[in-house]
């Protein structure tokens, strides 16, 4: 493949996911979609926790290396 045709998902992976979710919540496509949605929320929201701690991490200046010290 060259990297024009390249995609990021192969389209049948892609679509075989599709039916696995909708199959998932009894062939309803708006429960599906609401499910995806929610998901996605709670993926957004756990990415924000985890980039505050890291954040705070560095701030603090605590990202487990010690510059000093070689491992």
């Amino acid at each position: 493949m060259t990297d024009q045709t390249q995609t990021v998902f192969d389209t049948d992976e892609m679509n075989a996911q599709v039916i696995a979710v909708i199959e998932a919540c009894e062939g309803d496509p708006k429960l599906a979609i609401r499910a995806l949605l929610v998901e996605q929320e709670i993926l957004e929201q756990r990415i924000a926790r985890l980039a505050s701690a890291l954040s705070f991490g560095y701030v603090r200046g605590r990202t487990g290396i010690n510059p000093r010290h070689p491992g």
